[in-house]
């Protein structure tokens, strides 16, 4: 220490740092993400996501609240939960980082934030963060009691859902400050209805490997399974939020018109290690075998991009996708290359490397891993049996949109000797000796099987999805979700 060094005590201004964190631009589906991470982390197996509107300190209102079943947060740590940055070791599978993203995150969107939680054996304890008191005390203060006014409906809710589980915790997001702006006054059934979809879809597409199952793994090799269940606005099955597999790996089945993928591996040294870095590349089916039901589902989790904007890079950190879609600089945006997605995955041990930031949003592309993936992007390859020859990957992608990815005709036998190649045709001259064999009953032999392929579409979607040929097979893919699914294949065994 320097000797007669002084020390200048900074002043804080909470009023003015509570308006910055109201100011901050989080779409409302990503801060749900971010209360949904803290849920994982927590162990819960089911979360559900209430969004409602109910009367706040006298005037209409929205709410959002995230409920989940995990282990819930003890009484002497949860006012640090709701601290800004208080410190707490993380492990390395959890999806919380920093400390401040879900209060920051939550602010954004509303101005009063309570949490309730509960551990087995004990009851509902609270803290709220409430824009009222801190203007009131120019203070950055939490409260352990609610005032009148706020024992709101969403209030309610949380408690009753809360007393029914063994243990597990609520976070309530109140007057909802941008919301009404965005909804308006219009047509406000379809503005709803619009957020509605971009909360289930961006979930969905966001925490996929967490709604399947995902096995994450450690820096020391070892695993552990994760997996849970999403509901919006409900606890039915029908409420259930389902995975958006933004690769469609699903029809990844060998077939000419299937997904299409090249898996490459990295490496990236932070000084003391050198670490992996799995990057895939993909090219889905082209969009009249995605089905426009995918492809809706898509565009609402990008909130209505558009799905020539979805093409790029989806970057993951632990299993969760925290990074899409655009190129990072490898690529420049193509229309053309719609059908073109890649997938990367890093460590938490990067974070530093890789510049995560609270939000936990965006990432920075260390200029090693750039410079590989540039060249990766102009390496050729053999995508498929039926290419001529080897392509780079915007090549194949352009082949893939144009729908010009078709099996190679399989020319039909030819019928046998004194067999008419015109239907209708008659054997010898003059048009004597009967009728023969059509040529499409020979022709039909080009087709001698049938295959069907599952796809875990919507529950809204078409039953069929998609119908082409593959060689000497037709393949039919069926939305297993579809609610006559089941009939159509007990019809089909039957007959």
């Amino acid at each position: 220490m320097v000797a007669d060094e002084e020390f200048i005590e900074m002043v804080g201004q909470p009023i003015r740092e509570l308006e910055r964190e109201l100011a901050l631009n989080y779409n409302l589906e990503q801060v749900v993400a971010d209360l949904v991470d803290n849920c994982i982390d927590a162990g819960a197996e089911n979360v559900w996501v209430i969004y409602n509107e109910e009367e706040y300190n006298n005037h209409s209102s929205f709410f959002v609240a995230v409920i989940d079943d995990g282990r819930g947060i003890p009484d002497d740590k949860i006012s640090s939960v709701m601290d800004f940055g208080a410190p707490r070791e993380y492990d390395e599978l959890e999806l919380g980082k920093f400390g401040v993203g879900m209060k920051s995150s939550s602010l954004s969107q509303a101005r009063e934030v309570t949490l309730l939680s509960k551990t087995k054996g004990s009851s509902i304890n609270l803290r709220r963060l409430s824009s009222e008191v801190v203007k009131e005390k120019d203070a950055w203060t939490l409260i352990p009691k609610l005032r009148d006014h706020m024992h709101t409906e969403a209030i309610s809710i949380a408690k009753r859902e809360l007393a029914e589980l063994e243990s597990g915790s609520a976070l309530v997001l109140e007057d909802m400050h941008k919301l009404k702006h965005r909804i308006g006054e219009g047509e406000r059934d379809s503005y709803l209805n619009d957020e509605y979809g971009h909360i289930r879809d961006y979930l969905g597409l966001v925490f996929e490997r967490y709604i399947e199952g995902t096995n994450l793994k450690r820096e020391n090799g070892s695993e552990e399974f994760r997996q849970v269940n999403l509901f919006f606005n409900g606890k039915a099955e029908a409420h259930k939020i389902e995975k958006l597999d933004p690769f469609l790996r699903e029809m990844e089945d060998g077939s000419v018109t299937g997904t299409l993928s090249k898996l490459m591996e990295m490496k990236q040294d932070d000084g003391k290690k050198i670490h992996p870095v799995e990057l895939k590349i993909w090219i889905t089916p082209s969009h009249e075998d995605r089905g426009q039901s995918y492809d809706d589902r898509m565009d609402r989790a990008a909130r209505f991009s558009g799905i020539s904007e979805l093409q790029g890079l989806y970057v993951y950190r632990n299993d969760r996708l925290i990074d899409f879609p655009g190129w990072k600089k490898i690529l420049k945006h193509d229309p053309h290359m719609t059908c073109l997605r890649w997938e990367m995955h890093f460590p938490p041990s990067l974070d530093h490397i890789f510049q995560l930031d609270p939000s936990k949003r965006e990432i920075q592309l260390p200029r090693t891993l750039l410079e590989k993936m540039k060249k990766i992007s102009r390496t050729q390859y053999r995508w498929h049996t039926d290419d001529d020859k080897p392509l780079n990957h915007r090549k194949r992608a352009r082949i893939r949109q144009g729908s010009k990815d078709r099996p190679k005709t399989i020319t039909p036998p030819a019928p046998p000797t004194g067999v008419p190649s015109t239907p209708g045709s008659s054997t010898g001259s003059g048009g004597s000796g009967g009728t023969s064999p059509k040529t499409d009953e020979w022709s039909a032999q080009a087709l001698t099987k049938v295959r069907i392929k599952k796809l875990e579409g919507s529950i809204t979607g078409q039953l069929f999805v998609s119908e082409r040929t593959d060689g000497d097979a037709l393949q039919i893919t069926l939305n297993t979700k579809h609610g006559l699914y089941k009939d159509f294949i007990d019809l089909m065994k039957r007959e």
